[in-house]
C-alpha cells in the first residue's frame, strides 16, 4: 500500500505528458512544432487579386483552398479579351505531390504539370506533360526563400547526326529572407558526327530593392519570371519583405527598362493594393495596380 501514491503520481505524470500539458508553465499546452502539409500556404489566403490599368480591368486572378491551406484552383482571366489564361485544379496524391491539371495559355489543349516538394532537401521538383516539357529544380533555404532554380536538357537529333547538353540556371542572391539579386544564364555544348564541337552562354542579372515591409501575401510570385502556377502553390519566391524596385542588366550594359512598387496595406498589414509602374529609359510606359481580396 506504500508505492500506491508513487504510482499514482507516476500516472498522473503520464496522463500530463500525453495531453501535452507542461507542469513547469502552469499547466499551458506546449505549442504545435508539428510541420504542416508540405503544399500549406500561411493565412490569411487570397481569394482574388484584380489587375488594372488607366481604372480598366485588364485581368483577375482567383483562388480556392482545401481544409489544410493548399491551393484548390486557380483561375487567371485576361478581362479585356475574355479569355483564360490559366483554369487549373490542384491535386495532391500524396504528402509531398502536386499537380496542376488544364489550361496553360497558350497552349489549345489541357495538359498537367506534376510537382514534388522535398522539405528535407528543400526543393521542388516540377515538369509538364507535354512533348518537350522541361524539367525544373528549385532550392530554398530554411527560411523558405528560393535560392536556385535549374533545369539540364539533353538533346539528340533522330539519326544521330549531332546532340546538344543545355543548362539553364537561375542562382539568387539572398539576404535578410529576401532574394536582392538574380543571374539568369543558358550554357549550351553540342557535338556533331563530325565530331566538331562548339558552345554557348548568355546572362542576365536582375537586382531587386525592398521595403521594410513585410510579404505576407508573397506578392513577389507576380514580379519574378517562374512557373506562375507551381511557384504561387509552393509560396515561393518566399521574399520577406515587399519588392519597391527592379532593374536588369546584361554584363556591364544596363537595361533601358526599369520596374517600381508602392503599395497600401490594411490595418492588420496585409496588403490593400500594389501599384506597379514600369519605365522605358526613365519614362513611365505603363502602370498596373493590383488590388487585393481575402477569404
Amino acid at each position: 500500500m506504500k508505492r500506491f501514491p508513487y504510482i499514482l503520481l507516476l500516472l498522473c505524470s503520464l496522463l500530463a505528458a500525453a495531453c501535452g500539458e507542461n507542469p513547469s508553465k502552469g499547466g499551458k499546452d506546449k505549442p504545435d512544432n508539428t510541420s504542416p502539409a508540405a503544399w500549406s500556404l500561411g493565412k490569411p489566403l487570397v481569394q482574388k487579386v484584380e489587375v488594372r490599368s488607366d481604372d480598366r480591368l485588364i485581368e483577375t486572378y482567383e483562388y480556392t483552398y482545401d481544409s489544410q491551406g493548399r491551393l484548390l484552383t486557380l483561375l487567371k482571366t485576361d478581362a479585356i479579351q475574355g479569355e483564360k489564361l490559366l483554369d487549373l485544379q490542384y491535386s495532391y496524391p500524396d504528402d509531398t505531390g502536386m499537380k496542376a491539371s488544364g489550361k496553360f495559355f497558350p497552349i489549345s489543349t489541357n495538359r498537367f504539370v506534376s510537382a514534388v516538394k522535398d522539405p528535407s532537401e528543400k526543393t521542388v521538383r516540377y515538369d509538364g506533360s507535354w512533348s518537350g516539357a522541361w524539367t525544373y529544380v528549385t532550392a530554398y533555404d530554411a527560411g523558405g526563400t528560393a535560392t536556385a532554380t535549374v533545369s539540364d536538357i539533353d538533346f539528340a537529333a533522330r539519326e544521330g547526326q549531332y546532340s546538344a547538353q543545355t543548362r539553364y540556371q537561375e542562382s539568387y542572391t539572398v539576404s535578410g529572407g529576401c532574394i536582392t539579386r538574380s543571374v539568369l544564364g543558358t550554357e549550351t555544348q553540342a557535338r556533331s558526327q563530325r565530331k566538331t564541337r562548339t558552345g554557348s552562354s548568355s546572362e542576365l542579372t536582375v537586382q531587386y530593392s525592398y521595403s521594410d515591409q513585410e510579404d505576407r501575401q508573397n506578392f513577389a510570385v507576380y514580379l519574378f519570371p517562374c512557373n506562375f502556377p507551381v511557384w504561387v502553390a509552393a509560396g515561393l519566391p518566399g521574399c520577406r519583405k515587399l519588392i519597391t524596385g527592379i532593374s536588369s542588366a546584361r554584363g556591364s550594359v544596363a537595361s533601358p527598362a526599369t520596374t517600381k512598387l508602392s503599395y497600401s496595406l490594411t490595418a492588420e498589414g496585409l496588403i490593400d493594393t500594389a501599384t506597379r509602374t514600369d519605365f522605358n529609359d526613365g519614362q513611365a510606359v505603363l502602370v498596373r495596380t493590383y488590388k487585393f481580396y481575402y477569404l
